[in-house]
């Protein structure tokens, strides 16, 4: 049995040549399509589910009578080389980037960007206090992105 040895490009050029001579069925593309369509499931039913406990928790509050401030939160999301620490309250989010480091920090909620900042050399920086609902962090440093998990702002 003789052992071939296959480089990139013979790999790309055999798999180019087989797809164009392979017939295209309508039905194929279609399930294709529609497998592709549910690589963000998941994404999606968090983010519904984080607007329906916002909504809730708005009408709650409503028949509840506010006693002063909220209590400032603390959040971590943790990555496997970077993880980002904030900290949320009436004037805003403070957070910092671990390892400390430079980058650009933009605040997403779901209805897109909402704000953005440059973390210092420390990798502290602020943000404007979100609205209500979910939101997350999308960090940029160095070439390399981070997106947080969705969490109730």
């Amino acid at each position: 049995m003789s052992s071939l040895r296959w480089t990139d490009e013979d790999l790309l050029r055999e798999l180019g040549a087989a797809l164009r001579e392979a017939p295209v069925d309508g039905a194929i593309i279609t399930a294709a399509e529609a497998a592709f369509s549910w690589r963000t499931a998941d994404e999606e039913l968090e983010l519904l589910t984080l607007e329906t406990e916002t909504s809730l928790g708005e009408l709650a509050g409503a028949v509840r009578s506010a006693a002063g401030p909220a209590a400032p939160r603390t959040l971590t999301f943790c990555g496997e080389q970077l993880s980002v620490e904030i900290e949320i309250d009436d004037n805003g989010i403070v957070g910092q980037l671990i390892p400390p480091q430079p980058g650009q920090v933009t605040l997403v909620t779901s209805d897109g960007p909402q704000a953005a900042a440059q973390a210092d050399e420390v990798g502290c920086f602020t943000l404007p206090l979100p609205p209500p609902g979910p939101m997350r962090l999308d960090c940029e440093l160095n070439g390399n992105r981070f997106v947080t998990e969705w969490a109730n702002s």
